[in-house]
C-alpha cells in the first residue's frame, strides 16, 4: 500500500505519484503457460507465496538486511539470497523432462523452479536463476547414465542437497547470454543456495501424489519408464525379458502381464498396445485415502466393490489414474493405498466386436 502522507499535495505531485503507481502496477508479468508466484512489495518484510494444489504456504520471501533479501522454499526445503536489487521477483513453477539412454524416451521428471527478476518482461526478458529438484534416487540414476537431460554433454551442475533432495543448475542455462546473465553468475559464485532438512511426512506424501499425476498425464506410473498407449509388450520382454506371468481377464478387456520383483502389472490389448500400468510400489504404502483425497478432491469414479474401494482421476485429455485401497472399516477407517493403475480407455476399445471397452 502506498500511503500519500498528510501534507496536501500540489497539482503536479498528484500527476507525478499518478504515474509512479502505473509503473508499480505493471511490474510483475505472469506467463500464460507457467505458473507464477509473485513477491510483492509491502509493507511487511515477509510475503508467503500459495501452490496451486495445496493450502499451505510452501515459500516466501524475507528481507535478510539492508543488502539482500531471502527466497525460502518449505515445500523441497532450501533458501536462495538474492541481491536488495531483486525485491519484488517471481517464482515460475515448470518441469524438467530425462530421457532413457536405452531407449530415448521420457523416463524421469521433475520439478524446476526459476527466480525471476523485477524487470523482466515479455517484450525484454532477462536471465532467470532456474533450480531443478531431483529425488536422491534420481540423482544417483543421473550419476550413473541412466537417462539424460538435454543435448549438452555435461549435466547439471549440483547446487545443495537434504536428506530427500538435490538442487543443481541446469547446463548451459545461459547459453544465449540473455540481458542479465553476468549478474546472474556473479550471484551464484556466492553460493547462494543453502538447503535444509525437511521433515519427511505430509509434504513428502504430496510430493509424491503430485508426481503420481504429472506421470500419468503421459501414461506412466512412478519407476517405470513404460508407458500406456505408446508402448507394445515387445519392446517390455526386449528390456525386462519375459513376464512372471500373463493372464486374460474378460472384465478387465485384455490379458495382464506381471513382473513381480519389479511390482509392475502391465496391461495389454490383442494387438500388444499396452493400454494399462499398474504400480505396487512400496511407496504407495504411505499414502492413505485421505491423503488422496485432500489432494485430489473429489474423485470422479469411486467404486466399492468386495472387500476394496477404487477412487479415480481424469488425468488429462487421454489417460484416467485409479488408486485401490482397502474398504474403509469401523476399526480402519483411513486404508493406506495397496496399488495404483494408469489407464488408457481408447486401449481397451475392440470396434470389431463392436465392444466399446473401459472407462475406469
Amino acid at each position: 500500500m502506498i500511503s500519500t502522507g498528510k501534507r496536501t499535495t500540489t497539482k503536479w505531485a498528484i500527476v507525478a505519484l499518478s504515474l509512479l503507481l502505473l509503473v508499480g502496477c505493471s511490474s510483475v508479468i505472469k506467463p500464460p503457460t507457467t505458473t507464477s508466484s509473485s513477491q510483492n512489495q509491502a509493507s511487511s518484510s515477509t510475503t508467503s507465496q500459495h501452490s496451486n494444489n495445496t493450502s499451505t504456504p510452501s515459500s516466501s520471501s524475507t528481507t535478510t538486511n539492508s543488502n539482500s533479501i531471502l527466497y525460502k522454499n518449505t515445500k523441497y526445503g532450501f533458501s536462495f539470497t538474492l541481491p536488495k536489487s531483486w525485491q519484488g521477483f517471481s517464482t515460475i513453477i515448470g518441469s524438467w523432462e530425462g530421457n532413457d539412454v536405452a531407449s530415448g524416451k521420457v523416463s524421469e521428471t521433475g520439478p524446476m523452479i526459476s527466480i525471476r527478476h523485477p524487470q523482466w518482461s515479455s517484450k525484454k526478458t532477462r536471465q532467470d536463476i532456474p533450480i531443478m529438484v531431483f529425488t536422491l534416487e534420481q540423482w544417483n540414476l543421473l550419476q550413473k547414465d541412466k537417462f539424460h537431460i538435454g543435448a549438452a554433454p555435461i549435466g547439471p551442475n549440483e547446487l545443495g542437497r537434504n536428506n530427500s533432495f538435490v538442487f543443481a543448475l541446469p547446463a548451459r542455462y545461459n547459453f544465449a547470454s540473455p540481458n542479465g546473465y553476468q549478474e546472474v553468475e556473479e550471484i551464484l559464485k556466492n553460493h547462494p543456495l543453502k538447503a535444509t532438512q525437511i521433515v519427511q511426512s505430509t509434504d513428502l506424501k504430496t510430493v509424491l501424489l503430485l508426481n503420481m499425476m504429472q506421470l500419468a498425464k503421459q501414461g506412466k506410473v512412478i519407476n517405470c519408464a513404460f508407458s500406456a498407449k505408446t508402448t507394445n509388450m515387445e519392446t517390455i520382454v526386449k528390456a525386462w525379458g519375459q513376464a512372471d506371468k500373463t493372464m486374460y481377464v474378460a472384465s478387465a478387456k485384455g490379458s495382464y502381464a506381471t513382473y513381480a520383483k519389479r511390482n509392475i502389472v502391465f496391461g495389454i490389448n490383442k494387438g500388444e498396445q499396452v493400454f494399462e500400468v499398474r504400480s505396487f510400489d512400496t511407496q504407495l504404502k504411505s499414502l492413505t485415502l485421505a491423503k488422496v483425497k485432500e489432494i485430489f478432491k473429489t474423485p470422479v469414479f469411486d467404486s466399492k466393490t468386495g472387500n476394496q474401494e477404487i477412487i479415480g482421476y481424469t488425468a488429462g485429455s487421454e489417460f484416467k489414474l485409479e488408486m485401490v485401497f482397502s474398504l474403509p472399516t469401523s476399526s480402519k477407517p483411513n486404508p493406506v493405498m495397496d496399488h495404483y493403475n494408469v489407464l488408457y480407455p481408447r486401449g481397451t476399445v475392440n470396434s470389431m466386436a463392436d465392444d466399446q471397452g473401459r472407462q475406469w
